[in-house]
């Protein structure tokens, strides 16, 4: 048994539709072999269900907004990690000094409920200000990125490799036949400690790994189920 763990936007998820579809089709056919395929991703759970559920994208655990949430295949939440009201409280005076829209997320929705917040995401259209913000808030007791249209915030262990190693602890499953890949800055810790591949188009932050790349998230899981 093998255990793959794969960024959704722009590894799974591509604007190449018969790539994308061809990415679906070894997914079922990996699980098919009696291997777990997670999807893990920096999208709170309900923005990623929409696309799962259009195109019957299947998977064994969703592991949502940088690891906050983790869930099984039947959608049962089995961990949660959430951003504290004292953290919350030291990042909006950033957002609001720059000026910078922002909303709570609870994993599901936006919520105005600090006591049940994961996650604080900030809308930007100023690249060279949002940078300089992310600095700000990275100063803070918090981790914070910015992805192509938002600045994420959420706590300081929360990231895509500790989900991980939740993950398996909380489901027994082993870390040595752990599998992942990726593209961009949030999936950096999880391919600099586990095996894994990158995406041939990725984000150059992440080209000192020297993993091995991919055209497609299909290739690579061909080549998991013939080795």
């Amino acid at each position: 048994m093998k255990i793959l763990a794969s960024d959704f936007d722009n590894t799974l998820f591509v604007s190449n539709q018969d790539a994308f579809h061809k990415n679906i089709q070894a997914i079922k056919k990996f699980i098919a072999y009696g291997n777990i395929f997670c999807i893990i991703t920096g999208r709170n759970y309900s923005y990623l269900k929409q696309e799962l559920n259009k195109y019957n994208i299947p998977y064994s655990y969703l592991i949502c907004a940088d690891g906050a949430k983790i869930f099984n295949n039947m959608d049962y939440c089995i961990d949660t990690y959430l951003l504290s009201e004292k953290k919350i409280n030291l990042v909006i005076p950033l957002f609001e000094k720059y000026n910078c829209k922002y909303y709570l997320d609870d994993g599901y929705n936006e919520t105005t409920n600090k006591n049940d917040c994961i996650k604080v995401v900030g809308v930007f259209d100023n690249q060279k200000q949002a940078e300089q913000l992310n600095a700000d808030i990275n100063s803070l007791d918090v981790y914070s990125y910015i992805s192509t249209e938002h600045i994420n915030v959420v706590d300081k262990s929360v990231n895509k490799l500790n989900s991980l190693k939740r993950l398996c602890n909380l489901e027994q499953l082993p870390l040595s036949n752990l599998y992942v890949i990726g593209d961009e800055i949030n999936d950096y810790n999880m391919l600099k400690n586990f095996k894994g591949a990158l995406m041939k188009n990725h984000n150059p932050i992440l080209d000192d790994l020297n993993k091995k790349e991919y055209d497609n998230l299909s290739d690579y899981i061909e080549e998991l189920i013939n080795n």
